[in-house]
């Protein structure tokens, strides 16, 4: 009986330990990308629709619209639509920690370096930038705007590819 009990504690003590690694392996924290990362990531993108979006955690404009970009996600393929959010906060610390409570984003989210603000000259947020399947920035323009409105620009260009 006192072997069956202490292989239980032993048991519990490695589940306790495999939970809190687990845990841990998931809060790995945002990648940071500089402004040639963004450029690359549209230039990569050749034939399909880019959105990127600038925001912030501290922003409220920019937290509400956070559901419905993931819901604009949602309705387009990896092959039609490449999405991202990049987050201009001053640390990094206070993205990993809105991304481990808020919003389950279902696109790719980076914590801006410090030449992206001055490369993409961001002036407000949010801010959100349109490129079309040539690579060519058909929209870019500051404050919030809602969902319905970025997929009909998105639909357009697809059809027009």
């Amino acid at each position: 009986m006192k072997m069956f009990n202490k292989l239980s504690v032993l048991i519990a003590l490695l589940l306790v330990l495999v939970a809190g690694c687990d845990k841990a392996e998931t809060a790995e924290g945002v990648d940071t990308v500089n402004a040639q990362g963004i450029q690359e990531i549209i230039a990569k993108s050749k034939g399909k629709v880019v959105l990127v979006n600038f925001w912030a955690t501290w922003c409220p404009p920019c937290r509400a619209e956070i559901p419905e970009l993931i819901e604009l996600r949602k309705k387009f393929s990896d092959d039609d639509l490449v999405m991202i959010g990049v987050s201009v906060d001053q640390d990094s610390d206070a993205v990993d920690e809105f991304m481990l409570k808020n919003e389950k984003f279902n696109y790719p989210v980076y914590f801006a370096a410090e030449d992206v603000g001055a490369s993409f000259r961001i002036q407000s947020i949010p801010r959100t930038m349109l490129y079309d399947p040539a690579g060519q920035r058909v929209f870019d323009k500051e404050g919030s705007y809602p969902g319905a409105m970025f997929e009909r620009y998105i639909n357009k260009m697809l059809k027009d590819r």
